[in-house]
């Protein structure tokens, strides 16, 4: 269970349903990738009926209320209109309430087909790292989770027209690549997509994922002889339009964009010589209005900014807000370190320097491993889990890390208080002022946090004679 602010829920629901492309952007352990997947979870499985997952939406509308309505039926979220007068509300993985083992099967086996995850490496550079790629020497097609999540969401919008189930592609950490380079097919297929004319689609525009005109294997389809044909994938068709999925690939392989073409009923257990529909690779992709992609974003100095072009196509929301009490208050231990995190917060916002949730799990989570409290532990988990985060200069740290050094020495909790001891001693740092003069102009002996107190002074003493400091 993850939870998030009630309002936010609303605006990535309507926005999902606005546009296919949705951005989180914020602070690293916020939570975005969980909601990302949870979300996408919740509407690739729709509306219950019977007591399973149908992937229809209400009544068949693509709107902000239809899919507030599939995320309540799959017990994701609860309501989210604000009558308990909450803020916060609990996001759940799909169908975590009283599964039975069919039903948890079930799930697996719809996900696998309508939501993929795809992590971002730094390599991208070209659509292969979306698609796939075509092995001239084994002549087969090694497709990815997001090239079977979109041949599915086409297949299922040639099948049921704007009703279609949504479908999700999720790109964590979307920035560590450039999105204009890896992601150009699909920023300028969204663009274009195909669309429902009464009773016929009208194909939107194409990209190629392999060099062929025709069909391909993929590695997991089997391998037959054809006699004396020089190709089985030339065979894979031919007398075939019978079957739905394979009529639909026919409409990839010769039809044009913008052509209309009839609609089609597929059936998605049927197989060509043994292949079902996705273990044969079409030749080109197309946009369909249930296909969607969320991406989340960190910004730091190992991630790439934005085109204007992707900023154009895509809404983006902000988990820059973290509130502890809100989200953390039920958590075994929070009771013990929460002023400890209040104080932490206050001094590390201003800079955007504050940590999310994640790192308040793994703390208490240690305290809870070590079996010790936060008077014994709280030095090292300030040096290990707070600290290696800060970097930057005068304009980022300038602020946070004198009255940071205070509170590792006295260990007080007013903020106003950390401040203004701060400001008596931050000149005698700079003009060569060793951490004992600084303890003694604060009259104590000993720093509360001994180690943080001797880190933070000497990253403080950095920052005053460099402009520039970090952790390591």
């Amino acid at each position: 269970m993850i939870r998030e602010r009630r309002a936010v829920i609303q605006s990535l629901i309507s926005a999902l349903a606005t546009k296919p492309f949705v951005m989180l952007a914020g602070i690293s352990g916020s939570g975005k990738t969980q909601l990302a997947r949870r979300i996408a979870a919740g509407l690739a499985a729709g509306l219950k009926e019977n007591g399973r997952f149908s992937g229809k939406m209400l009544g068949g509308e693509v709107s902000g209320p239809s899919f507030r309505q599939m995320l309540i039926s799959s017990d994701v979220v609860p309501s989210l209109e604000g009558e308990d007068g909450n803020e916060y509300v609990d996001v759940h993985e799909l169908g975590g309430v009283d599964l039975s083992e069919q039903s948890a099967k079930d799930i697996r086996w719809m996900l696998r087909d309508r939501v993929a995850f795809l992590p971002v490496r730094p390599d991208w550079a070209d659509s292969r790292k979306v698609w796939g790629y075509y092995n001239p020497l084994t002549g087969l097609y090694y497709p990815t989770d997001a090239m079977r999540v979109a041949t599915h969401a086409y297949l299922e919008y040639i099948k049921y027209g704007d009703a279609a189930p949504r479908h999700f592609i999720v790109l964590d950490e979307l920035n560590l690549a450039r999105v204009e380079y890896y992601l150009s097919d699909l920023l300028s297929l969204m663009e274009c997509p195909a669309k429902l004319e009464g009773d016929r689609i009208r194909m939107g525009e194409f990209a190629s994922v392999h060099p062929f005109s025709r069909p391909l294997w993929s590695q997991s389809a089997p391998q037959i002889e054809m006699g004396s044909e020089t190709s089985s994938h030339e065979q894979i068709f031919i007398g075939r339009m019978d079957i739905g999925f394979a009529l639909a690939y026919h409409y990839l392989c010769l039809a044009s964009s913008s052509s209309l073409v009839p609609r089609v009923s597929i059936d998605f257990d049927q197989v060509i010589h043994g292949a079902d529909w996705a273990r044969i690779i079409p030749p080109r992709v197309t946009f369909t209005p249930n296909l969607c992609i969320i991406g989340t974003v960190n910004v730091d100095e190992t991630t790439f900014s934005f085109a204007p072009k992707v900023l154009d196509r895509a809404f983006v929301l902000e988990f820059n807000e973290a509130n502890y009490e809100a989200v953390c208050s039920t958590w075994p231990g929070y009771d013990q370190i929460k002023d400890e995190l209040a104080v932490l917060y206050t001094l590390l916002r201003p800079s955007n320097q504050h940590f999310g949730y994640r790192v308040v799990n793994e703390l208490l989570h240690y305290l809870a491993s070590s079996q010790g409290g936060w008077a014994a532990q709280g030095d090292f988990l300030l040096t290990s889990k707070v600290l290696p985060k800060l970097r930057g200069g005068e304009d980022r740290l300038g602020s946070v890390l004198p009255p940071l050094l205070v509170y590792s020495i006295l260990g007080a909790r007013d903020v106003d208080l950390l401040n203004t001891k701060a400001a008596e001693f931050v000149m005698d740092i700079a003009e060569g002022g060793t951490l004992k003069n600084v303890l003694k102009k604060l009259g104590v002996e000993t720093a509360r946090y001994p180690m943080t107190a001797d880190k933070v002074y000497r990253m403080t003493r950095q920052l005053l004679e460099t402009g520039l400091t970090s952790f390591f």
